[in-house]
């Protein structure tokens, strides 16, 4: 391969991996508490901080803030190797989900606040 489509190469695939590079900071947006959650509609996306307070079994948590506690499904991938205890503040988004007797948050983003930036591979960078 000559010099030139050496460089044309490489200059291509520069360009592409900054095409395929995403947003990775905090989704902040619809933030509520949880006694505002009674006021947002069915499948409305939010953003919640507090603390996961005790497992409930399979996926399902109590989650609260200083407003109250709600239930909320997190799904294995979302933790992408996150430890989190009762004493953690986290900040977690999702859809609420109304049913005719509760209010679930179903979270497809789990992070803590304050918490160092993890990579790809759910491991924890240093």
């Amino acid at each position: 391969m000559n010099k030139a489509k050496v460089i044309g190469l490489a200059a291509l695939m520069s360009v592409s991996s900054f095409a395929m590079a995403a947003y990775t900071g905090p989704q902040e947006q619809n933030k509520v508490s949880v006694a505002q959650l009674k006021d947002v509609a069915d499948d409305q996306w939010v953003t919640l901080e507090g603390k996961l307070v005790k497992h409930l079994g399979g996926e399902n948590y109590s989650f609260r803030d200083d407003s109250g506690e709600v239930e909320v499904e997190v799904d294995g991938d979302v933790w992408r190797g996150i430890e989190v205890g009762p004493n953690d503040l986290i900040r977690i988004r999702g859809e609420v989900d109304h049913s005719w007797n509760k209010t679930e948050v179903e979270v497809e983003h789990l992070e803590k606040v304050g918490a160092a930036p993890q990579s790809k591979g759910g491991f924890i960078a240093n």
